[in-house]
């Protein structure tokens, strides 16, 4: 008989009945599940009963059919430790300790990856790479190298994975470190390290590959420090050649750093205040020396450097060392030879070895002929003074207790002669002696292409045999 209006059938609440009770099997067994397990950091060790929970997880796999979880998945359970929650602190507990071993660092969860599964996944921070090392004294280890002459020679006792992890210059043969070393001259190598250190001042942290932002406020950094842009222009040059040798991409070619440049260069051009020395000023220095240098062995010495730097287009810096580490880097007396034919002098030769174009590392001789008739011939007074001196050996100019003469001494006394004959040491420094050679050269009527060639300017136009007639003044 169906049921009245308003009355529930039977049959209708017995299934309501039956799935409430259905669900409440299900809640009851909820506060069973796994409980989320907490990175190893945390150090909490679980007190569980992985026997009924194994049980209540397949349970709830056939309850729901939506966990992956099968039977013959389930992780082996390890046999009950007398370690307890209640026994260790929470604080004090390490799932990762060989002394006492954790469920929480065995037992990965079914729906979150264990911390192996994580570190598999993830690459280890230690782990070498193919760019260049981040940390500063691994850098400066590779300026060394490169600048230094020491690049690192390959050997067959080291694994081909020690070579490559320690730089990109590890796994060149001999044969391709020495073609390298020898593609920069030495003065390139030294003012490209000398770059480096000045960037390194600046910013200690810096490392490969650098950002065109650092290269940027490098360039600022310099202009401020009233750095010409010609100089600004080497050292950025360096970070460049770095750069390129490391196969990694070049900030310094970058659209804006680019374009810094060039606003350095149109903001920042100073006039060269320098003025040449030229003949008849030379004249008058030679005679300043009288009275500004009392002692007469350093009076020839000046003399015959003056002279020499003039005639020859000598930079100070090819015959005077700038410190004792660069001694070897001047003209030397064994690269002097002087011309004679029935006891008269007729010149001198100079081969010059290390100079400041000279990429190539190839030796330029220059022959100066002796003008018997001049006051002021170079190969007389480097003649006398080196028949007063009498060494065989070291750099060409030194003092008479056989150390060179430095930079310093030279300007000094320059400067000294520039007052006395009433001009400003602030117009002619060292360099004039090279301008001022120049422009009596081009007053005599040389081209520009054998001016050129006579002052080394432009490695392309060397030759290996330059003759040069002494200036008659």
């Amino acid at each position: 008989m169906p049921p009245k209006r308003g009355q529930k059938s039977a049959t209708t609440t017995t299934t309501k009945r039956r799935k409430a009770i259905q669900f409440t099997d299900v809640t009851q067994a909820a506060p069973l599940q796994l409980p989320p397990v907490e990175p190893p950091a945390q150090n909490e060790i679980l007190n569980i009963d992985y026997d009924k929970l194994a049980a209540t997880i397949l349970k709830q796999s056939h309850a729901h059919n939506g966990l992956s979880l099968q039977p013959q998945e389930a992780p082996s359970v390890p046999a009950a430790t007398s370690h307890s929650s209640e026994t260790l602190p929470k604080s004090t507990a390490d799932p990762q300790s060989s002394s006492v071993p954790g469920p929480s660092s065995q037992q990965p969860s079914a729906q979150q990856p264990s911390t192996q599964q994580l570190s598999a996944q993830q690459p280890s921070a230690q782990q070498p790479t193919s760019s260049v090392s981040s940390s500063t004294p691994v850098l400066g280890t590779l300026l060394d190298q490169v600048f230094a002459g020491s690049l690192p020679d390959s050997s067959s006792s080291q694994s081909s994975t020690d070579r490559s992890s320690k730089g990109p210059l590890n796994n060149l043969n001999p044969v391709c470190l020495k073609l390298l070393e020898s593609s920069l001259s030495s003065s390139t190598s030294k003012a490209y390290r000398r770059s480096w250190n000045l960037l390194l001042t600046w910013n200690p942290h810096i490392s490969l590959p650098m950002s065109v932002t650092d290269v940027c406020n490098f360039i600022g950094h310099l202009f401020l420090q009233n750095y010409s842009p010609s100089t600004i222009f080497s050292h950025i040059s360096a970070i460049s050649f770095m750069h390129k040798l490391c196969s990694i991409p070049d900030p310094t070619q970058a659209f804006v750093t680019k374009k810094i440049l060039k606003g350095c260069q149109a903001v920042g051009s100073k006039r060269d205040t320098r003025l040449p020395i030229t003949a008849p000023i030379l004249q008058k220095l030679i005679v300043a020396l009288e009275h500004t240098v009392s002692q007469y062995s350093l009076r020839l010495l000046l003399r015959a450097l003056f002279l020499l730097a003039f005639h020859a287009f000598l930079r100070l810096g090819e015959i005077t060392a700038k410190s004792m580490n660069a001694v070897n880097g001047v003209l030397q007396r064994s690269d002097i030879t002087f011309k004679q034919e029935n006891n008269l002098l007729e010149g001198v030769q100079i081969v010059m070895r290390d100079y400041k174009t000279n990429k190539h590392h190839v030796p330029i001789i220059i022959s100066l002929q002796a003008c018997p008739n001049s006051l002021y011939c170079p190969v007389q007074a480097l003649y006398k003074y080196l028949a007063l001196y009498k060494h065989s050996s070291g750099p060409l100019f030194q003092t008479m207790d056989g150390l060179p003469i430095t930079y310093s001494v030279v300007t000094s006394h320059l400067k000294a002669a520039i007052q006395f004959i009433g001009l400003s040491p602030d117009q002619f420094k060292g360099h004039s002696f090279r301008i001022g050679a120049a422009k009596h050269a081009a007053s005599l009527g040389f081209s520009d292409n054998v001016i050129q060639k006579l002052g080394r300017w432009n490695s392309d136009a060397f030759k290996h045999y330059i003759r040069i007639q002494s200036f008659h003044i």
